[in-house]
């Protein structure tokens, strides 16, 4: 059982998120939000049996080096997720979840430049890895190809 305890979310947006304090309180709610989710919060509490407070500082390195090009992360996402998938096969819905209950969260604590790049970031990180775990290029433009000439 997990003794993280969660600070409760503001109910209204504040300013855009200016720094680690700002990216520790997203990703705080929106885990707890995750963790608490039927569909995808299974994954985080009984296929990978995830420490949300061990989790919460490895996730706020992710997120500063996102916004702010911090450094701070270094662990292989991709890999993770291929580990995750192999255990519990990851599929659209799953990641569309993911971010639909990021997305919320970032508008309901946050509004600016920084909170707009999280979404869009989310956006793009969420359909690199499951085209990935998929077996598909990270590439959103994997599909298009040069057509050969007639004749």
């Amino acid at each position: 059982m997990n003794s993280y305890a969660p600070a409760a979310p503001p109910s209204v947006a504040q300013g855009d998120i200016t720094g680690r304090e700002d990216i520790l309180h997203l990703v705080d709610t929106f885990y707890t939000r995750a963790f608490a989710d039927e569909l995808i919060g299974p994954i985080f509490t009984e296929v990978v049996h995830m420490d949300l407070a061990r989790h919460m500082p490895i996730m706020a390195d992710f997120w500063q080096t996102v916004l702010f090009k911090a450094g701070l992360y270094s662990r292989n996402a991709l890999a993770i997720h291929f580990n995750i998938n192999a255990k519990a096969p990851l599929g659209l819905e799953h990641f569309n979840r993911w971010l639909q209950l990021w997305t919320n969260t970032v508008d309901e604590l946050f509004s600016g430049e920084k909170a707009e790049m999280a979404k869009v970031q989310a956006h793009l990180i969420a359909g690199s890895l499951h085209r990935r775990v998929t077996g598909r290029p990270a590439s959103q433009y994997s599909t298009i190809s040069m057509r050969r000439p007639e004749g």
